[in-house]
């Protein structure tokens, strides 16, 4: 990996090859293709996925007309779309992440909800979820996802050097934002970067829910199952975002 990142130019390529090193980041190549519980990417999701972690031609360039109304070149990598501020699909991939973790906590039978009223920061917005129950320390775990673009102008300097940097620094932002609730609950941020690294609450938190559903299934394997429906449901999403950038024009 030395070798090749020294034989590498362009920080996009670098941010490319360290986040496809990176643990959890192939998990959803591990997934059984499983239709029925969301587990099969279609044959064009998984096409833009190996594009984008080769690093190879996905489109041809055209043009994103973006919510500012401003035209944006993508390139013919198409990276253009995982952080449009025009791709509804963003959102979607967001909750797909996030009902994946709640559904988690419903299996190991601790009830949770979602954007808890009571919960919300100074400028209104409410975390994503929140269990019902003590967690730890006979506090409750409130959780936020988010899913920082590993190419965005804005990270790809720090990405380029450093695997993950961009999901620690949205975790680290996101902890700030939450600050107020953490004497009455334990605050874990879910930071999984558009090339799939993950931040180290997050791998965390995901590794304790399996070792619980564990205890009430008897499979070993939980965290291993839900590491790749995440996995899956972010290369489900960044391919729908992907595809948003194209016009009908």
């Amino acid at each position: 990996m030395t070798r090749t990142l020294s034989g590498t130019s362009s920080d996009t390529d670098k941010a490319r090859l360290l986040a496809a090193s990176s643990p959890h980041t192939g998990d959803w190549l591990h997934a059984p293709p499983i239709a029925s519980v969301g587990l099969r990417l279609s044959d064009e999701a998984v096409r833009v996925a190996v594009a984008h972690i080769l690093g190879c031609k996905a489109c041809e360039p055209h043009t994103c007309v973006c919510v500012a109304k401003q035209s944006l070149p993508v390139s013919a990598r198409g990276l253009h779309g995982l952080a449009c501020r025009r791709s509804d699909p963003r959102h979607q991939r967001h909750s797909q992440l996030n009902d994946s973790l709640w559904r988690a906590f419903k299996r190991e039978s601790v009830p949770a909800v979602k954007e808890p009223a009571g919960l919300s920061r100074d400028d209104g917005k409410r975390p994503d979820g929140v269990t019902l129950l003590p967690w730890a320390k006979g506090k409750p775990l409130v959780w936020d996802v988010t899913v920082p673009d590993t190419y965005a102008d804005s990270h790809l300097a720090d990405t380029a050097t450093t695997a993950g940097a961009a999901a620690d620094k949205a975790a680290d932002n996101k902890v700030a934002k939450y600050r107020q609730i953490a004497n009455s609950h334990i605050f874990v941020p879910v930071a999984i970067e558009s090339a799939g690294t993950w931040n180290h609450q997050a791998v965390e938190l995901v590794e304790e829910l399996g070792r619980r559903m564990t205890s009430v299934t008897e499979d070993t394997r939980e965290a291993t199952y839900l590491f790749q429906r995440m996995s899956v449901a972010l290369r489900r999403g960044n391919a729908v975002s992907f595809h948003s950038t194209f016009t009908t024009e």
